[in-house]
């Protein structure tokens, strides 16, 4: 449990000096929770003990979760910026427009892991099954609930930002 909070402060870390922006990054960092969905509903489906490899599954599953949150929040944000969208525009287009890479990188590293659930090793297939059911199951949230968490976030903040360019240029 060290290791995965040590792994959760570095995600944290990253995101804060990746975007400049507190308030981005905890939405990033608070994405991470949903791979508690998938991990459970796969060591339950699969009927694996909790153990250490697990553990590393959950830290590899963090960055598969945070990478997909980082494509999505970040084209919104350059849509923002660059082709001064609304949030709610913005998020929208993000989504859609990025919806086919973060399918195939979910779907990509799901499959990946499946001979090491098809092996049946004491060691390798509880990592197998978190990464797996993990990654697809948290695809499905990030592309439905991120969205909506970040426009309900940053509704106001698109006069805010005309605002504050106003006084930059006066």
């Amino acid at each position: 449990m060290g290791a995965l909070a040590i792994a959760a402060v570095m995600i944290l870390f990253i995101l804060i000096a990746h975007f400049h922006r507190l308030s981005i990054a905890l939405l990033i960092f608070g994405s991470m929770t949903f791979c508690v969905f998938g991990t459970a509903i796969g060591v339950l489906i699969q009927g694996v003990d909790f153990s250490m490899t697990c553990t590393l599954g959950i830290i590899s599953l963090m960055g598969i979760i945070v990478r997909n949150g980082i494509i999505m929040i970040d084209y919104a944000e350059e849509l923002r910026n660059t082709e001064k969208l609304c949030v709610r525009d913005a998020i929208y287009h993000s989504a859609r427009r990025r919806m086919r890479p973060i399918f195939l990188t979910s779907a990509t590293a799901s499959m990946g892991v499946i001979p090491m659930i098809l092996g049946k090793s004491g060691l390798w297939m509880p990592m197998g099954t978190v990464i797996c059911y993990g990654t697809l199951i948290t695809m499905i949230f990030l592309l439905t609930v991120l969205p909506v968490l970040y426009m309900l976030l940053f509704r106001g903040s698109t006069r805010k930002r005309a605002i504050n360019e106003q006084l930059e240029l006066q």
